[in-house]
C-alpha cells in the first residue's frame, strides 16, 4: 500500500474523529493555550495532508505511466491503470481530467480563502483608521474611547491594532474592572489572536461542510477568549475581570474580538470557579498527547515512504 493510501486513511480518521476528540478535550477550558495549539495543529495537518495526498497520487500516476504490469505494488492500481491508457483513450482522458479538476478546485479554494482573509483584514484596518480618527486615547497606546450607548470593548487588527472601549462601558466600569478589560484585549493583540481567528473563519467559510474547520473556528475563538481572560486575571484578579465581563454585553465588528461576545457564561463560570491544578495538568497532558499523535502520524508515514519502507504492505 502506498504512502498516499496510508495518508488517506489518516486523513479520514482526522476528519471523522478529530473534531469530537478535540471538542471533548477542550470542553472545560482547563488548558486553553494547549487547546488552541492542538486545534491549530489539527487544522494545519488537515490542509497539508490533503495537499500531500494529491501530490503523491500524481507522483504514482506519473511513475507508472505506460507500465500497467508494475501497478500491483501500489494501492492506486486502478487509477494508474486507467491513466496509462490500458482501458482506452476515453477512460484515460477522464482520469486525467479528474486529476486536473481536483487540482483546479484545490487552487480555487485556496484563492477563495486568501480573498476572504484579505477582505476581513481590510475591513479591520479601515475600522482601526476610523477609530483613530474619531476616538479619544485612553490609558496608554492603541486604546481609544468611542462615544456609543452600547457597553462594549474589543480589539481590532490593524497597523497598528486598536483597542476600542465605548463611553458607556467606561461609565459602567470601575477603574480596576476597566483596566482588567483592557488587559484582556491587550492579550488578544499580543498573542496575535485576531490573525488566528480571521484565518480560521475564512477556512470555515470556504469549506463549511468540514467539521474540523467549522468546529475548530468556534472552539478556538472560545479558547482564545479564555487565554486572554487568564492573562488579565493574573494581573488584575479574577473578580475584577468577572465584574467587567458581566457589565459588558456588546457586538464586535467583523475581524474583532470582543471581551464579552463569545461564551460569556462559560467563561464567567470558569472565572468564578477555577479548575484545580490537577484538572489543569490532566487536560494539558491529554491535549499535548493528542497534538503529538496528530502531528507525528503524517511525518512517520512520510519518513517511511522516503526510506522505501511501506507502512502498509500490499
Amino acid at each position: 500500500m502506498s504512502a498516499a493510501t496510508c495518508l488517506a486513511l489518516y486523513y479520514g480518521a482526522l476528519v471523522a474523529f478529530g473534531p469530537r476528540v478535540l471538542a471533548w478535550l477542550t470542553r472545560g477550558g482547563q488548558a486553553p493555550r494547549a487547546g488552541v495549539a492542538a486545534w491549530l495543529i489539527a487544522v494545519s495537518s488537515f490542509l497539508l495532508t490533503g495537499l500531500t495526498i494529491c501530490v503523491l497520487i500524481v507522483r504514482d500516476v506519473i511513475a507508472h505511466w505506460g507500465q500497467p504490469s508494475n501497478l500491483v505494488v501500489t494501492c492506486v492500481e486502478l487509477l494508474c491503470d486507467f491513466a496509462s491508457g490500458a482501458h482506452g483513450s476515453a477512460a484515460q482522458i477522464a482520469v486525467i481530467t479528474a486529476v486536473f479538476a481536483v487540482a483546479i478546485t484545490t487552487a480555487a479554494i485556496g484563492v477563495g480563502v486568501g480573498r476572504r482573509i484579505h477582505r476581513l483584514r481590510g475591513s479591520a484596518r479601515h475600522h482601526c483608521d476610523a477609530v483613530r480618527m474619531v476616538g479619544q486615547p485612553l490609558y496608554g497606546p492603541h486604546v481609544y474611547v468611542l462615544q456609543a450607548p452600547e457597553r462594549a470593548a474589543y480589539a481590532v487588527a490593524g497597523r497598528p491594532p486598536a483597542i476600542v472601549v465605548t463611553s458607556s462601558a467606561v461609565d459602567a466600569l470601575g477603574k480596576r474592572e476597566l483596566h482588567a478589560v483592557i488587559a484582556h484585549e491587550r492579550a488578544h493583540v499580543a498573542g496575535h489572536h485576531l490573525t488566528i481567528a480571521t484565518v480560521l473563519r475564512a477556512l470555515a467559510t470556504a469549506l463549511p461542510h468540514v467539521g474540523l474547520l467549522t468546529r475548530g473556528a468556534e472552539d478556538v475563538a472560545r479558547l482564545l477568549e479564555m487565554c486572554a481572560d487568564d492573562a488579565a486575571a493574573r494581573r488584575y484578579g479574577r473578580r475584577a475581570l468577572l465584574a467587567g465581563l458581566v457589565a459588558l454585553v456588546g457586538t464586535a465588528p467583523a475581524g474583532a474580538l470582543g471581551a464579552a461576545d463569545i461564551a460569556v457564561l462559560h467563561r464567567a463560570a470558569r472565572l468564578a470557579c477555577p479548575a484545580t491544578g490537577r484538572a489543569g495538568l490532566a487536560a494539558h497532558t491529554a491535549l499535548i498527547a493528542a497534538a503529538t499523535v496528530i502531528a507525528s502520524s503524517p511525518i512517520v508515514i512520510g519518513v517511511l515512504d522516503l526510506s522505501g519502507t511501506w507502512m502498509c504492505p500490499a
